[in-house]
């Protein structure tokens, strides 16, 4: 029977265990089937190394007894010859004749090498586990027996419930647990872990819990069923994730987030941040208010809708430039606000950069500085009005006294010794002409006047009145001959057509002039205005509407 038996049996004959194996146990210990090799030798000299065992299984066989060895390391012979280290599950039990005497010792072997390896490797595996779970202090594993309601834990979770590293690792209540629960969070988790058990379905919470040291602590709990044969749910497997320090980084964010957008709320200006490429990805509510467009209705090409056409370019490079550069942008345009009117903003916005320099966001500001655009053109118009009342004579649109003396001081002092010239005029008879035609009419005779001679100046040219029907002109670059052709042109056409007042009469306008030519740094103002009155005086004892020139004398 032992011989044809499928299984490796060894029946070890008499005192000494004289080997019997059938063809399983020699496969089993790689031995050739040569009678001389494993057959008919004592145990104790075919495995020599183990000789104390043998002994003791034959000493209790012969006794009555059997032996039972559960996985039994056992170095045997391999089929390349070398030895190979293999585990054994033996059953020895004796063999005895009618009379209940001694014959022998059989033996029933199994290999279990196989299973020993895997559970050497799960347990490598587990002990990796745990070093790394130890290792990292946020993550702990635990199970529960549904039945007795007694948890093991390991010492994370110990940690992260303020209990007894001992008794979680013997067995502890699960009540304890649940009682290590922020009281606000208890009932809530109570219940959907019962609800998971109940329905045989995963679990997963997050929640607080109060350690021994009093600070408390947010975990992540997870665990699935264990369901036996009949259905029921025998074990809850579980791990539990340390996220205090997340939940500590998130609720800071938050915080953070809340008070800028308090803080950007509270503001009269838009507040805005787009991403390193430029993409919006926030606005402040003044954004809504000012432009009538929720923030998520916002596309790409809302931005260049809103901005005033003809500002558009300036206002596209100026902020292209600043994303190559990662410079400060600084820009004012109009934007059109949700009444439709085109209003006046400040934008601003500056670049936040890593710690490599890198620009990684953009935060700027919009200002509404309409109504000060506004105020700035008023009080800008007024100081043209201002200035033009203090430069222009109000009745002929010419330079006033002061205006031309300062103006013309200013060409002379600036420079250079080149030619000018200097043009006295005085309208002939003109106070028979306010006899005659009254002042209304000589206030028409002298604008019509400075407009004749305006005509005949070039756009450089200088003229001003000097008071009453006095007129001076200064004509930069201008030599004596030039001055004459000046002069002249003005005569003519003062007397070429009579000036006709509003009432349809008839004046004829002329004038006398006083001319005189000097240098630039050479001559002052006052010389060549005093040359050119003179000169003015001679034209008029000589008959009037005629130019008289006098030279200045130069150093």
């Amino acid at each position: 029977m032992s011989v044809y038996a499928p299984s490796p049996m060894l029946l070890l004959v008499g005192h000494e265990g004289i080997v019997i194996a059938n063809d399983a146990a020699r496969q089993l210990f790689a031995i050739k089937a040569s009678a001389g090799s494993f057959n008919g030798r004592a145990v104790a000299d075919v495995l020599p190394a183990y000789a104390p065992l043998w002994k003791l299984i034959l000493t209790r066989a012969q006794l009555g007894e059997t032996t039972a060895l559960r996985d039994e390391p056992i170095r045997t012979p391999a089929s390349d010859g070398d030895e190979q280290l293999r585990w054994f599950h033996l059953d020895f039990m004796p063999v005895l004749d009618s009379a209940n005497g001694f014959l022998g010792t059989l033996g029933m072997v199994c290999d279990v090498t196989d299973h020993i390896q895997r559970i050497h490797e799960l347990s490598d595996s587990e002990e990796r586990l745990r070093l790394a779970l130890d290792g990292s202090g946020m993550v702990g594993v635990w199970t529960l027996d549904v039945a007795s309601g007694l948890s093991t834990a390991d010492v994370n979770v110990a940690r992260a419930y303020g209990l007894s590293e001992e008794d979680c690792k013997n067995g502890i209540d699960d009540s304890l647990f649940f009682d290590a629960i922020h009281p606000d969070d208890r009932e809530r988790v109570q219940t959907a872990f019962e609800h998971a058990v109940v329905t045989r379905s995963s679990y997963q919470n997050k929640y607080r819990v109060i350690g021994r040291d009093g600070k408390t602590r947010w975990v992540i709990t997870s665990a699935k069923p264990s369901i036996d044969g009949y259905g029921e749910v025998m074990r809850m497997l579980g791990v539990v994730i340390d996220v205090t320090n997340q939940m500590e980084t998130a609720s800071a964010l938050a915080e953070s987030r809340f008070r800028f957008q308090t803080l950007t709320e509270a503001l009269p200006q838009i507040v805005w941040s787009c991403a390193a490429d430029g993409e919006h990805d926030y606005f402040s509510k003044r954004w809504s208010e000012f432009t009538g467009i929720a923030p998520e209705n916002i596309v790409e090409e809302t931005w260049k809708e809103l901005v005033f056409p003809d500002h558009w370019p300036t206002v596209s490079d100026v902020w292209d430039a600043a994303l190559r550069s990662g410079e400060p942008y600084d820009i004012d345009y109009r934007f059109r606000h949700h009444s439709g009117e085109y209003r006046w903003l400040r934008v601003m916005a500056l670049p936040i950069r890593d710690d490599d320099g890198k620009v990684i966001r953009w935060f700027g500001t919009s200002t509404d500085v309409h109504d000060a655009y506004l105020l700035a053109e008023q009080r800008e118009k007024l100081a043209d009005e201002l200035v033009k009342i203090a430069t222009v004579d109000h009745l002929t649109q010419v330079l006033t006294r002061r205006a031309f003396i300062d103006r013309a001081s200013e060409f002379l002092d600036a420079g250079a010794a080149a030619e000018v010239s200097m043009l006295m005029l005085d309208i002939d008879h003109f106070k028979s002409i306010n006899d005659t035609y009254g002042h209304a009419g000589g206030d028409c005779v002298l604008v019509y006047a400075a407009k004749r001679v305006q005509a005949c100046l070039k756009q450089h040219d200088l003229i001003g009145r000097l008071g009453g029907e006095e007129f001076a002109v200064l004509l930069p670059g201008c030599a004596v001959e030039q001055a004459h052709q000046v002069a002249h042109r003005i005569l003519h056409l003062m007397q070429r057509d009579p000036f006709k007042l509003e009432d349809g009469q008839q004046v004829s306008v002329t004038v006398s002039i006083g001319m005189t030519t000097g240098a630039a740094g050479a001559n002052s103002l006052d010389e060549l205005l005093m040359i050119a009155d003179q000169a003015l005086y001679g034209a008029k004892n000589g008959g009037r509407n005629r130019a008289v020139f006098s030279s200045a004398q130069t150093a």
